[in-house]
C-alpha cells in the first residue's frame, strides 16, 4: 500500500476512468508512464503511437477534457502537484496503490521510512559537509524511492539505479528527472551485468531532463559501470 503520508486519491481517480473504458489496469499504467517519458523527451512519434491506439477505441466520443489523452494528461498534472509538496516516490506509491504490485515478480517497494533509515545508515553525508561528489547505486530501485530520499539528502550527487523490470526503469527515470538529479538509470539485470536501455537525466536550473541513451551510449555506460565496480 501507498505510505500514508502520500495522498494519492485523485490521480487513482483520474486513472480509473480510463481503465473503464475497457482497458486493463497495466495497460492503463504502462502508457502513462510511457507518455510522461515521451513527453518529457519530446519524442513526438512513440507519444502519438500510443494517442492514436485510444482514440482508435472511440475515446474521441468523449467531450475535450474527458478523453483519455485529456485524463492521461490530468493526471500528469496531478502527480507534478504532488510531487512538488511532498518531494517523495509519488509514482511509486500511485503503483502500489493503484495494484500493480506483485508479489509474483517481487515488485513491492522499500517503504519511505525504512528508505530514509537505509540513507542514514550508508553514511551519506549532506551537500555541503564534502567538496567530493559522491555516488549512490541501487542495483534493484523498483520505482527509484532510495535514490529520490539519498537526493533530497545530496542532491548534487550523481545516481545510478538499475531495474530488470522496464516499467520500473522507467518510473525511476521520470522520478530523478522530476527532482532534477543527475542520474543514470538502466534497465537490465545488476546480477548478470546486463544492460538493455538507459537514460540519463540531467540537473538545470530550469528543472530536470531526461533522455535515452543510444546503443553506444549504453555500451560506454556499461563500460564504465563495469570498470568502477571492478575498482570497489
Amino acid at each position: 500500500m501507498a505510505s500514508p503520508q502520500i495522498d494519492v486519491d485523485e490521480i487513482i481517480e483520474t486513472l480509473v476512468q480510463i481503465r473503464q473504458r475497457g482497458h486493463s489496469a497495466h495497460s492503463v499504467f504502462r502508457d502513462w508512464v510511457n507518455l510522461m517519458l515521451f513527453a518529457l523527451q519530446r519524442r513526438d512519434d512513440p507519444y502519438l503511437e500510443i494517442v492514436d491506439d485510444y482514440r482508435e477505441r472511440g475515446d474521441m466520443d468523449h467531450p475535450d477534457g474527458q478523453r483519455s489523452v485529456d485524463l492521461f494528461s490530468k493526471a500528469f498534472g496531478q502527480l507534478q502537484e504532488r510531487m512538488a509538496a511532498t518531494d517523495a516516490d509519488v509514482l511509486g506509491a500511485v503503483y502500489e496503490e493503484y495494484g500493480m504490485s506483485s508479489d509474483t515478480f517481487g515488485q513491492h517497494f522499500t517503504p519511505h521510512r525504512v528508505c530514509e533509515t537505509m540513507v542514514e545508515i550508508t553514511g551519506l553525508v549532506d551537500k555541503n559537509d564534502t567538496e567530493d561528489r559522491q555516488s549512490v547505486c541501487d542495483p534493484a530501485c523498483g520505482s527509484g524511492r532510495m535514490l529520490l530520499t539519498a537526493g533530497r539528502k545530496q542532491p548534487d550527487a550523481l545516481f545510478v539505479g538499475q531495474d530488470k523490470d522496464p516499467l520500473c526503469a522507467r518510473m525511476t527515470a521520470l522520478n530523478c528527472c522530476f527532482l532534477n538529479l543527475d542520474a543514470y538509470i538502466v534497465q537490465g539485470d545488476s546480477l548478470t551485468v546486463e544492460f538493455q536501455r538507459a537514460w540519463e537525466t540531467s540537473y538545470s536550473p530550469m528543472g530536470g531532463s531526461v533522455r535515452e541513451l543510444d546503443d553506444e551510449g549504453v555500451e560506454d555506460l556499461h563500460g564504465w559501470m563495469t570498470d568502477a565496480h571492478s575498482v570497489c
